[in-house]
């Protein structure tokens, strides 16, 4: 899958150095890039579901994003694309104020040119160029291999988020976790029975979006109606599904999908969006319910980003897990409104469909 997964690379040889040329990306690049990076990454962004990263992924990932087009820096050498580096386009809301970030997602080098600084040139030119557009910071949840090379370009680690985890089957579970041979995960359903189409083509999401307000003072990302059918929509592969109660104030949605994790199966529920009415959590009580009954999976998994989503979850049977969720990293460039620190925990509410890697 094309993410922040490079290791770090040794400073660039002055041989090397010289040879190279940073550039701005254009869209005569396009074809090349995508190349790089099935050369570098492999055939596809999906490897379970056999989603390939082609020029229909790359369109809707980094031109037809709601928050805007990826800035994309190349190395080029000797006329060929060695290098490449995007940052995708990411809102943040506080309180009334939108602040402008940008994410550390797709990076590859040809397999010939690393080891040659490449990664590290192409991160800090962009981070530079971010800064002078005004970007308020850098995210990203890189692994175990690349965390300590962003950490040393200036990132930040500020711990895991923690998932919340309800067991669904766990006796396959343990025998699963415990076995020397696990099982293959049971297969998923295809792709196309999807309801989330109908989602957005339902009269009352308006409105109950609308209700969500402006949040409570913490940076989340704005649940617009476009956001949602771009990022959950219109992916390639129509692998999110959704359920939802709607009644104005006090409606639910619940956005979902399927995911393995090795031998385990997983209904990871990327958004729970739950209205500010009495009644909106009982609702979205029963979709987890009903979403969670003879799914064929082995657990569900969901993050909580406020007091209130946690009762919910807890009402719902899931418990914290804090030792799986992803390490956030974030590399602060320009002042937030109100002087917020990014690097300030508690003033994140992060939903799992914001974090999880696509």
């Amino acid at each position: 899958m094309p993410t922040d997964a490079r290791a770090v690379e040794r400073p660039p040889a002055s041989t090397a150095a010289a040879e190279l040329t940073l550039r701005p990306a254009t869209e005569a690049d396009t074809e090349e890039i995508i190349r790089l990076v099935r050369t570098s990454l492999g055939e596809f962004w999906n490897v379970a579901l056999k989603l390939p990263f082609d020029i229909h992924y790359w369109s809707w990932k980094h031109l037809d994003n709601t928050f805007g087009t990826s800035p994309c820096l190349v190395a080029e050498a000797g006329g060929k694309i060695v290098g490449v580096r995007v940052f995708m386009r990411w809102q943040w809301q506080l309180g009334g104020r939108h602040v402008q970030a940008v994410r550390a997602l797709d990076t590859a080098t040809h397999p010939e040119w690393r080891g040659k600084g490449i990664f590290s040139r192409l991160t800090l030119a962009l981070v530079e160029e971010m800064r002078r557009e005004g970007v308020s910071f850098v995210f990203n949840t890189p692994n175990n291999l690349s965390r300590p090379g962003y950490l040393k370009m200036g990132w930040s680690s500020m711990g895991r988020v923690s998932l919340w985890i309800r067991p669904l089957r766990p006796i396959r579970m343990l025998r699963t976790l415990l076995s020397k041979s696990p099982p293959a995960p049971a297969a998923g359903a295809a792709p196309g029975g999807s309801r989330i189409g109908d989602l957005f083509r339902e009269p009352r999401l308006e409105s109950f979006l609308q209700s969500l307000g402006e949040g409570d003072g913490k940076l989340r990302t704005p649940r617009t109606r476009e956001y949602l059918q771009w990022r959950y929509g219109d992916i390639p592969g129509g692998i999110y599904d959704a359920a939802w109660d709607l009644d104005g104030s006090e409606g639910a949605v619940v956005i979902f999908r399927r995911k393995n994790r090795g031998a385990l199966s997983e209904r990871r529920f990327c958004e729970i969006l739950v209205g500010p009415g009495s009644g909106s959590v009982k609702r979205a009580r029963t979709l987890l319910r009903e979403l969670m009954a003879n799914t064929g999976v082995d657990y569900a998994s969901a993050m909580a980003g406020s007091a209130r989503e946690q009762r919910l979850l807890l009402r719902s049977g899931f418990l914290p897990a804090p030792r799986l969720g992803p390490i956030l990293t974030v590399r602060p460039l320009n002042p937030l409104p109100g002087g917020v620190d990014p690097l300030d925990r508690s003033r994140w509410r992060f939903s799992l469909g914001d974090l999880e890697l696509f």
